[in-house]
Parts: C-alpha cells; structure tokens; sequence
C-alpha cells in the first residue's frame, strides 16, 4: 500500500465544508470525504505546531519525544518517518513545512526526518527562491492590492510550491517502489498569504460567528483570563479583514490539495491510501481568544480528519475518538509493518473497514509552552488533559482546573471542575490521566499533577518508586545496556 499524508496548519474543522460550514469553499476536501470516511472526533496531541508534528513523526506525545515547545527538535536517538519507512524499503519524501530542526518558523533550509532530498521545501527554500524583498514583502502583506504591487501570483505562493513538487514525486515514482510521500502545507497558517482574489471573494462573504465567541471567562483559568482582558472584546465584524484573509487562504490551499489528489487518483488510485488532517486549529476569537496555545477548547484541539482508502467506505462517517498519536502505528500497519511498543498510539485500521467501530475510550492531549524563542507571549504552562465519550478534563498545574460536559455543552462555557454532581466523573477522569501519565513515561509527571485542590491521590515520596526499562523500539534502534550498568 502507498501513502500519502496531506497536512495543513491552523485549520480548524469549521473551515472545511464537508464538517457543515457552508461559507467554507473546499470542494476538493469535501470531494475526498466523500469519497472516504469524515472522523468527527480526532485530536491533536497538543495545540502547538511544532509539538503535534513530532507527534506525528515520532508516534511517541510531545513530552517524551522531546519537541515539547515550538524551536525545539526531536530526541536525536528517535527515529523519524522517513528513516523508518526507508528502512523498510520504502520511497519516502517530503515537501512543505517541516517545523521540526529546532531552529526558527522557517526551517533552516536542511532536508531532515530521513527524508529523501530531491523534494524537500521547507520555508527557508521557498524564502530563497522568491528572494529577500519578496520574502519580506510575504511577511507583511495586508491587503489584496499589497498581494498585487508584491507579485504573488499563484506561481508564487508557497503552497503551489510545495504542490508541484508533490506532483512531480508523484510522477517520477515507479509503479514497483512503494512509496509513502507527506505534502506538508504551511497555509492557512498566517500571514495567510494566497492570490489576491482569493482575499477578495470573503470580503462581503457571510462569515458565521462561532456562537461562543467573546463568551464570558470569568469561571476559567487565571490565565485565560489574562489574555480575555489583553485582547479586548472586539466584535466579530471588527474582524472581519483578518477573518477574510484567513478563509481565503484556507479555499485556495484547497486548490492545491485537489492537484494532490488529482495526481493520485490519476497515477496511483488503485494501490494508495491518501489521509488529510491539520495540526491543529485556532480559537478565532472562541471565549475572546485568540490563535492556539494554553488552552484545551475543541476549537485548537478536536482537529479535521479524512481518509481515502482504495476499495474503503465512501461518505462514512466516524465517531470514533482518535488522536494524531494513532498516525504512526496507522501508517505502520497499512505498510505491513510491525509497530514497537514504543510508540504510543494505536492503529486506526480497524476504522477503515469498519467507522462504526471503536479504538480508544480516551484521548490524550498536553501542553507545555508556545516556544522556546521568544517571550512575547506564551510561557510555561504545562497541561495535560483527557477526553471521552462525553467530557473533557484539563489539568492546568500551576492554575485553576477545568473539567466540561461537552454533550450538554459543546462551546464549553460551564467549567464543572468543583459541581459536586461531577465529582465522580472528575476523579475518574483524573485517575485515567495519572495513569497514562505513567504509562508513557511523560518526564514532567509529579506528585502536583496528583493532588489538586478537589482530590488526593498519593503522599509524596522521595525515595520507593520504580526504576523502568525504555519500552522496546524498531528492530534497528540500538539496544540500551541491561542493569546493572544501565542508569
């Protein structure tokens, strides 16, 4: 089986069509849900770009492969996509934004993650090939007629770039070498950047305002509370040029998506199973928040999912609770590869056949920081919280907690974390989220994560746990020494 992994960055699910926001113009995604299986209820491992994307290419969450914040890397002793599927005699390439070398927004130009290099095209290329004056003028645009004056025609956008690329992989590959290709798409990411008629086709568009937006915060975390009151309560139509911007960048990403799939389905339809997601979304203004980052709402965490599967269901549509985590082993299996125990997610496979069906009970997702970079906004802020069937629990550990009921209350408007009548619910949730703490190995676990204001779960200790061996990885990782000589 082929695989091609499309990603894009900051869409949300209401920015896709197929998920029933009419005003969002993405016919070729709303094409491939219908041609595949919609998952209403995936996750990011964290809302953070560079953290979900070691997710991804790790199948190991943020904290334990070492890409916790933004402007960090991968532990260099974990293998990354592409040397695991090389080593197995795969093609592997990539095109687009990488985000993981541990240096700055654009990449530094360095093909990485075991990816072969004739493809690679992160932001520090697609700098260098528009040149400096371009490149600035791309970081600054604010208005269709600046798009114009600066010359970005759709040749010149990075994500037609990235596109042609994948295309010409998609071309060159022989029908013998199995192949897996990521196309990894910057956009809709801001500044947004798409031809300018794509800005103007929203400026009179009637664009539906989330209906928590602005909503009131005042039983939330201290922390939201801080940005609630730094960003104003701008109405919805104040926002309008920055929303504008950010629909046309998401319908012309679309257009390059669709030659993506067009080139499959042309060259490779019989043997190649496509999956689309995004990293994650963005809060546009949900709770009078803004972009991603130390919050756990579903508009930055509950992430578009679509799956093309040859001779799989056509316009299903799953329930299933899945997380990004599940991408590597997913993968794996598709390959006929066997997945190590170290990876921490599980196949989605059994969806493929039958969406019905279910692989998880709960979803897991954290944060840390935005990044390591800068410290203009964003500090340490470390949550980690799980999600099930019906409600979500946020450890905020040095703040206030939250905890929702997201069938009674899908905008998350009630923080429930001290309702006596959820206090059961709340411990077992908590339970559960100590425990996968534990079972990955996350290194930030503590006995603050265990004993909040509203429950107990163990007395501090220093000396009496357990020293653990590293879970087994891939058959080619080096084997660590057995004690007594391991640490």
């Amino acid at each position: 089986m082929n695989l091609v992994l499309i990603i894009t960055d900051s869409q949300t699910k209401s920015m896709v069509g197929a998920y029933g926001n009419p005003e969002a113009d993405t016919p070729n995604l709303d094409r491939m849900a219908a041609q595949g299986i919609r998952f209403e209820r995936a996750y990011t491992s964290t809302p953070v770009c560079t953290p979900a994307r070691g997710a991804i290419f790790t199948g190991m969450q943020p904290a334990v492969n070492g890409a916790w914040s933004n402007n960090l890397s991968p532990h260099r002793h974990i293998p990354l996509m592409g040397t695991i599927f090389r080593r197995y005699g795969y093609r592997a390439a990539y095109t687009g934004k990488w985000h993981l070398d541990g240096s700055e927004y654009f990449g530094d130009g360095e093909p990485d993650g075991g990816f072969e290099p004739d493809w690679w095209f992160d932001g520090y290329r697609y700098a260098h090939a528009i040149g400096p004056e371009m490149f600035a003028r791309y970081k600054t645009a604010k208005t269709a007629q600046e798009l114009r004056q600066a010359g970005f025609t759709e040749e010149k956008i990075w994500g037609h770039m990235v596109a042609d690329r994948a295309v010409d992989f998609l071309e060159s590959v022989g029908e013998d070498e199995p192949f897996l290709l990521v196309v990894s798409f910057d956009e809709p990411h801001g500044p947004f950047i798409a031809p300018p008629e794509y800005w103007e086709r929203f400026e009179d568009a009637e664009i539906p305002e989330p209906p928590n937006y602005n909503a009131p915060v005042t039983d939330k975390p201290a922390m939201q509370q801080i940005q609630r009151r730094q960003n104003g309560d701008v109405p919805w139509i104040d926002r309008a040029a920055w929303i504008d911007r950010f629909y046309g960048c998401n319908a012309y990403i679309d257009r390059e998506i669709g030659r993506v799939l067009d080139a499959v389905e042309t060259l490779h339809a019989e043997d190649t199973a496509v999956i689309y997601t995004s990293d994650h979304g963005d809060m546009l203004g949900a709770h009078g928040l803004i972009s991603k980052g130390p919050m756990m709402y579903e508009e930055i965490t509950s992430i578009p999912f679509i799956v093309r599967i040859p001779g799989g269901p056509e316009g299903a549509v799953s329930n299933a609770l899945i997380s990004q985590i599940d991408l590597m082993p997913t993968l794996l299996e598709l390959a006929g590869i066997e997945p190590p125990e170290s990876l921490h997610g599980q196949s989605l496979a059994p969806l493929f056949r039958t969406p019905e069906a279910a692989v998880h009970e709960h979803v897991f997702i954290s944060f840390n920081r935005f990044a390591i970079n800068h410290d203009q906004f964003g500090a340490f802020y470390p949550i980690r919280c799980v999600r099930d069937e019906r409600y979500k629990l946020a450890i905020n550990l040095i703040d206030s907690d939250e905890l929702y009921d997201l069938v009674e209350d899908p905008y998350e408007t009630h923080n429930l974390i001290d309702d006596p009548a959820h206090a059961q619910v709340r411990n077992r949730l908590h339970k559960r989220l100590i425990d996968e703490m534990e079972r990955i190995r996350d290194p930030f676990r503590a006995f603050a994560w265990e004993n909040r204001p509203w429950q107990q779960l163990r007395e501090p200790f220093y000396w009496g746990g357990e020293n653990r061996k590293p879970p087994q990885g891939f058959p080619f990782e080096p084997k660590p020494l057995s004690a007594p000589y391991a640490d």
